[in-house]
């Protein structure tokens, strides 16, 4: 028994070091006394765990402020040296790789090309080869502290096996990208698909950290989603929730690269739109500045219908807030121009002031820290899955 009683009290223990490290995370700088009440945990708890997470170098003092009586109370923060994660992005138009610290900043990155006629086995050994190489030049102090490795790519992908379905912008199909990797390289790697790290490093660094109940709506090539529960990731059975690019609002619409017809991506993403009109998407929204008719109308249809979609996933999920991300939105403003009164005229009027419309805040590095935040993601919720 009393063997048995030490075991629980140790995962007892592992599980109260990770809930702290975790508000820590949130909360970016907060005392031991806000933690404890925070936790209705005892101060004198509370103070031997953080000491457990100075000693681990996971946390750091940063000052102090006014207590509650008076009292100058120590404040507590993330030590973005305490530890690193590479982040890895893979993407049709090149590979980025990184060494970024616990608080989001890349400190070191390597970018190479994209070759579409190699196999891809022959990229991920030549992706393996290159995170060595990107290690090497940081050295072994950032190795001994790497805790995994994170991958970002678009596509279907099993979760967390680690298995890439299909990505038809590669024209990949049924490859263990986790398996590869973890063979040719001595860390844990983890792979999700892109939407869900940009939605997960936002709400980690960025623009969505107020909100526990999100969605985030990409627009590129495609269009994808992802959606957070009480900070907690949504999958669904097959790891596929959230794509609504392949969500039917014209059944009598233009055909989808899927095979089937009106689907949201076919009225909103670049390469449907640049299918249609046979010209660069660049081209698009110049000749819509421009105020050239056809132009004009080709924006305002794809504004109605992002429209038509945001009130849609506001109806499905009932988020705080809706991250509006991606290349199209980012290089474009002129998609969301004015989207708040499009959202008005087709929302369901019980929740027309209940959300946000979110931008991102992580700029061109928003790959690489986003394969980073799913690794730290899964870091600081590691004791709920072992308790």
């Amino acid at each position: 028994m009393p063997l048995n009683l030490k075991y629980d009290q140790g995962r007892i223990r592992k599980y109260h070091y990770f809930m702290l490290l975790s508000l820590i995370q949130k909360h970016k700088r907060i005392s031991r006394s806000q933690l404890a009440h925070l936790t209705k945990m005892s101060n004198t708890s509370v103070g031997k765990i953080i000491k457990e997470l100075m000693n681990d170098e996971l946390v750091i003092e940063v000052g102090q402020t006014e207590g509650e009586v008076g009292r100058r109370a120590t404040l507590l923060e993330i030590n973005p040296n305490g530890s690193f994660i590479v982040g890895v992005e893979l993407e049709k138009s090149g590979i980025q790789i990184a060494v970024v610290t616990l608080t989001g900043d890349v400190i070191k990155k390597r970018q190479l090309a994209f070759e579409p006629d190699k196999s891809a086995h022959q990229v991920l050994d030549e992706l393996a080869a290159e995170i060595l190489l990107l290690l090497n030049q940081v050295g072994n102090a950032v190795n001994e502290k790497i805790i995994a490795i994170g991958v970002s790519i678009p596509g279907l992908i099993t979760w967390p096996e680690g298995r890439l379905l299909r990505v038809p912008q590669f024209h990949w199909e049924n490859i263990d990208i986790k398996g590869r990797l973890e063979k040719k390289l001595d860390y844990v790697v983890y792979v999700d698909n892109h939407v869900r790290t940009v939605l997960l490093a936002e709400s980690l660094y960025g623009s969505m950290k107020d909100f526990n109940d999100s969605v985030c709506i990409y627009i590129g090539s495609g269009v994808g989603g992802a959606a957070m529960l009480d900070g907690e990731m949504l999958r669904g059975h097959r790891n596929t929730l959230g794509e609504i690019g392949h969500m039917t609002l014209d059944p009598h619409g233009t055909m989808c690269d899927c095979g089937r017809l009106g689907c949201l991506q076919t009225f909103v993403c670049s390469s449907e739109i640049e299918k249609q009109v046979q010209k660069p998407i660049q081209e698009v929204f110049a000749a819509s500045q421009r105020e050239e008719d056809w132009a004009v109308r080709l924006v305002n249809r794809a504004r109605t219908y992002l429209g038509l979609a945001i009130s849609n996933v506001i109806c499905i999920y009932n988020p705080q807030a809706v991250l509006l991300a991606g290349p199209m939105v980012q290089e474009f403003p002129a998609l969301t121009e004015a989207i708040d009164n499009e959202v008005d005229q087709y929302v369901w009027r019980p929740l027309k002031h209940s959300f946000h419309l979110v931008y991102p805040e992580i700029g061109r590095d928003s790959g690489v820290i986003g394969a980073s935040a799913l690794v730290l993601n899964e870091f600081l919720r590691y004791s709920n899955d072992e308790i």
